[in-house]
């Protein structure tokens, strides 16, 4: 007792756990060799012994076996029999004081020993220890009549003085137990963090609780040293007025916290366990798509989702998706009234002839919008009430958005990318991306990109690589233009010969009109615009940029496979026959129009008349063109047939050129002209809109 006496005396129950954790910081060292044994393995040694022995201490304590593996692996464990004696020593010997001062030493003096151990090993060894003394009480105990060896021993250790119905003998085994059991906790704590998550991100709590461990420990080990110490509480020697009230708050207190930490972490696990789950089925195995929108939507219990049909106003099955293709609207519920807009023209582009392009049913192509809206306490009326004006202007399928359970948003955002921002990611009928985010190419090209697959706008952008290449060099600017994806208005004359060249002069006055306009600015309209040819060399760049355009058509025309220019190169010298010169809108480098001269400016002179359009379609070029469309059809001209005009360069004039309204037409020395001189209905030539 003198070592004892020598100390100033603590009392640990009387310490917050911010000091217990700082008195027991240096009791573990980093990568200092510590323990050679299996701990896993001696805690079910440990199990095996505790178990029974609750059982023979008091029937009413109930031992739930968890561990029903094969244990043939202990046949060659070796545990460290010589430590676990010490520690046995050290904890019977503790002297026995009202506010287990003299255990807290103990504890401190076990940890100290054990700071090459791990903190879960710690608490399982100090565990071990005490086992070696109270399961042996309680194999004595049970020892049969005629064996006179274990008879003997049960009188050396007192063990035929126990009285089961003695109450401090309850409340002892009770506190034993706890801490048994919070020992348990510790060492599945310790299993989860081997088993591969992510604690951090993954696992949150299982990552708080192992900071926690120190603190844990320190009240395990001294629990465990308080009951060594009063382990003659069994043997009839202790006092039954002893109370071990103190000491089993705390403990019953800390094992409480690694239950409700271990219930946190279970839930953590579950989730996870859906997360991966419903990641493999919709990014990794995907087979179809109505379950891919169900792992991405819905609640996994629910078993026949519905979603919201525009056209109808009712709810329908998801279903109604079943061997489709989906274009996914991702979005927020505000400011998104452009991508509405666009996704409103694109909804009744799939409604219009032809009902197949490309290989692929326009009808088989449905649009479903998903909005992701972070959880509110309480929810969010003014949510709610947007929500629903933002349905009603929808003619596509719409997910009620409170439905979406926080799991699939975290799917969203983290395979799907999506960070606040509409996006559209288009999934065909086996449930696979065919392009991660559409919204870009929607935007750019619209129909024209149809089915708007990863790689559909790629063609789009070659057809009029060579035009781009030609205007740089005469105007450095439209590069930043393109970077800018604004729009841009690129016009010129058709001959350097004769041209109704009224409208080049002002056509500045009228693109500046428009740009100043307040629906412009609303809007956020930017264009710019570039007068071709404009200058003294005039006559040498309008001449050299016809023979170019001239040269591309022949030289394309020669190929046996389809070249994306020759249908723009065509475009091209079919307005030359107009005497009324050219103008290219184009949104960044995507070319949305290509116009006669004098009607593009009648267009812009009539702005007044159709600018309100702007805020209701999806976008300005959209507007103008039906604008310009109405004016171009009461000229007095052959608007389906085209006159080609090679003159820089002699064609192969016995390959055959096909005209807009798709009959081959007659040459005639190098001009190449229509079979034909009355109106028919257009054909399809091409994605681009050609006005002339």
């Amino acid at each position: 007792m003198s070592e004892y006496s020598q100390k100033p005396l603590v009392r640990p129950l009387t310490q917050l756990d911010s000091q217990v954790l700082d008195s027991v910081y240096g009791c573990y060292v980093v990568n200092k060799p510590g323990e050679t044994f299996n701990v896993e393995a001696l805690f079910s040694v440990v199990s095996d012994i505790m178990g029974p022995s609750f059982g023979l201490a008091d029937p009413s304590i109930k031992y739930d076996r968890r561990d029903t593996k094969d244990k043939s692996y202990l046949a060659n464990f070796e545990p460290p029999t010589h430590l676990l004696k010490h520690i046995a020593c050290q904890m019977m010997e503790t002297p026995h004081d009202e506010h287990h001062s003299y255990a807290h030493e103990t504890t401190m003096g076990i940890l100290k020993d054990l700071d090459a151990y791990s903190w879960c090993a710690k608490a399982v060894t100090a565990l071990a220890a005490f086992a070696l003394e109270y399961g042996n009480f309680w194999h004595l105990f049970q020892v049969p009549k005629e064996d006179n060896l274990g008879k003997s021993l049960a009188v050396l250790n007192h063990v035929q003085a126990f009285e089961r119905n003695r109450r401090d003998i309850f409340d002892y085994n009770l506190v034993v137990k706890t801490a048994f059991l919070s020992v348990d906790c510790l060492v599945r704590l310790e299993r989860m963090s081997k088993q591969g998550y992510d604690v951090k991100d993954d696992i949150p709590t299982l990552e708080t609780a192992i900071q926690e461990f120190p603190v844990f420990v320190y009240w395990i080990v001294l629990t465990i040293v308080v009951c060594a110490s009063y382990l003659d509480i069994l043997m009839g020697y202790s006092s039954s007025a002893y109370e071990l009230s103190s000491i089993s708050s705390k403990i019953s207190a800390v094992l409480i916290k690694l239950k409700d930490y271990l219930a946190k972490i279970d839930n953590e696990k579950a989730l996870i366990d859906e997360y991966i789950g419903r990641y493999r089925v919709a990014f990794q195995t995907p087979t179809e798509i109505v379950q891919v929108l169900k792992c991405l939507l819905f609640p996994r219990d629910l078993k026949d989702p519905h979603v919201y049909h525009g056209s109808t106003g009712s709810m329908v099955s998801i279903e109604v998706f079943w061997q489709k293709h989906v274009l996914l609207f991702l979005s927020g519920l505000y400011s998104i009234a452009d991508e509405t807009r666009l996704l409103k023209s694109i909804h009744e582009g799939l409604m219009k002839d032809p009902k197949e392009v490309k290989g692929f049913r326009k009808d088989d192509f449905k649009i479903l919008w998903a909005p992701i809206v972070d959880e509110q306490v309480g929810g969010d009326t003014s949510d709610r009430k947007q929500f629903e004006d933002l349905k009603r202007q929808m003619d596509w399928y719409v997910v009620e958005y409170s439905i979406i359970p926080p799991i699939c948003k975290k799917l969203i955002r983290d395979r799907l990318r999506y960070q606040n921002k509409p996006m559209v990611p288009v999934f065909n009928p086996q449930g696979r991306l065919t392009n991660e985010n559409a919204l870009h190419m929607l935007f750019a090209w619209g129909d024209p990109a149809f089915p708007w697959g990863k790689d559909d706008d790629l063609h789009l952008n070659m057809k009029w690589n060579w035009f781009w290449t030609e205007m740089k060099k005469h105007n450095p600017k439209i590069d930043s233009w393109i970077k800018d994806e604004g729009y841009i208005v690129i016009y010129g004359r058709t001959d350097t010969e004769y041209c109704d060249d009224q409208w080049l002069l002002i056509m500045p006055e009228q693109l500046e009109r428009v740009k100043r306009d307040e629906v412009t600015k609303r809007s956020d309209v930017v264009i710019n615009y570039y007068h071709h040819g404009k200058g003294k060399d005039e006559l040498r760049i309008v001449n050299g940029f016809w023979a170019y355009v001239e040269n591309l058509f022949d030289s394309m025309k020669r190929k046996t496979t389809k070249d994306p220019s020759f249908e723009e190169a065509k475009a091209f010298l079919g307005l030359r026959q107009e005497q009324a010169g050219w103008v290219l809108l184009s949104k960044g480098a995507n070319v949305k129009l290509l116009c006669r001269g004098d009607t593009f400016y009648q267009t812009l002179k009539e702005f007044d008349a159709w600018k309100l359009n702007i805020e209701r379609d999806p976008g300005f070029d959209v507007s103008f063109a039906k604008h310009y469309e109405t004016l171009f059809s009461k000229l007095p001209h052959h608007a389906n047939c085209l006159r080609l005009d090679v003159k820089y360069h002699v064609s192969d004039i016995y390959s055959p050129i096909y005209c807009m309204c798709g009959r081959p037409m007659d040459i005639e020395l190098v001009r190449y002209v229509c079979c034909h001189g009355y109106k028919e209905e257009p054909v399809d030539a091409g994605d681009v809109q050609i006005f002339r």
